[in-house]
């Protein structure tokens, strides 16, 4: 009896740690809402004087080329996350299918080492190539931790079920877009749109690489970012903010869909 009774308490209880949870996940985005609407901050009152749209509309204006380093962005972000996973899937089967440990040690190499100190050491080689403080240098930068950001993931995920229809299409007769269409994309494609918005997203957050290859030239939104943050303009600061956060609760959503397609369809298979 007193455990039928003690149940609903306990349940009530998970109930209130799970708001709780919920609030304080939400709370560092509803202050960044605050903020980025708030203007006429006194000391020591923490609430703004005034909250309207008003510094959304400056914003929207482009007078800082909001705009510009909104496209830059995306198109580095689509660029990156699309060569990115083409050559991860390549260097993922290679890696799979190797006897030898070494690709597998290359691969993470990058993760080993910052991303900053990997833009100071190819500084020299993309000035000689002439193609330091310009958007093509800094997206080659950014390729070699997207391909082995997708490289590692491949590498573990290639299934044997996918080198036998590979084979049976060859055998039918199929080319290169024949086992592309017919075996590669149906065995991978959650895996393969999962990598394509995880180094896209890699692209998207990047600050260290565009800053030292793209020599404050190349302007995105973690530039813009920063730039605001150096100059204490906490409006515009907190709105760039909430504009990198969007694309990436975007992509944190699509990959957990589907991953749990998957997980639903590989135990279907397996039943």
């Amino acid at each position: 009896m007193t455990e039928v009774m003690s149940s609903p308490d306990r349940r009530e209880s998970g109930t209130g740690i799970r708001r709780v949870l919920l609030l304080a996940v939400l709370l560092p985005y509803l202050l960044l809402a605050l903020i980025s609407s708030g203007t006429g901050w006194s000391f020591p009152v923490l609430k703004p004087e005034r909250v309207d749209l008003s510094p959304w509309t400056r914003f929207l204006a482009d007078r800082d080329r909001m705009g510009e380093a909104f496209a830059t962005s995306l198109l580095m972000s689509v660029i990156v996350g699309t060569v990115g996973t083409v050559c991860g899937l390549w260097v993922g089967r290679v890696v799979r299918h190797s006897v030898s440990s070494w690709p597998r040690f290359v691969i993470y190499l990058p993760f080993v080492l910052s991303p900053v100190i990997v833009g100071i050491s190819l500084y020299d080689l993309m000035v000689r190539l002439n193609l330091s403080s310009s958007f093509l240098g800094t997206v080659l930068v950014q390729l070699v931790f997207a391909t082995s950001l997708t490289g590692v993931y491949f590498s573990e995920l290639w299934s044997p079920r996918a080198d036998r229809l590979e084979q049976l299409v060859k055998c039918l007769g199929g080319g290169r877009w024949a086992v592309l269409r017919h075996a590669i994309w149906p065995s991978l494609s959650p895996v393969i749109i999962i990598c394509f918005v995880q180094a896209a997203l890699f692209s998207w957050l990047d600050y260290g690489l565009v800053s030292v290859i793209g020599g404050g030239r190349v302007r995105t939104m973690t530039v813009m970012l920063f730039g605001f943050l150096r100059e204490a303009n906490v409006n515009q600061a907190a709105q760039s903010a909430i504009v990198l956060l969007l694309p990436t609760v975007a992509g944190f959503a699509i990959s957990t869909t589907l991953l749990r397609s998957q997980r639903t369809h590989s135990e279907e298979f397996d039943g």
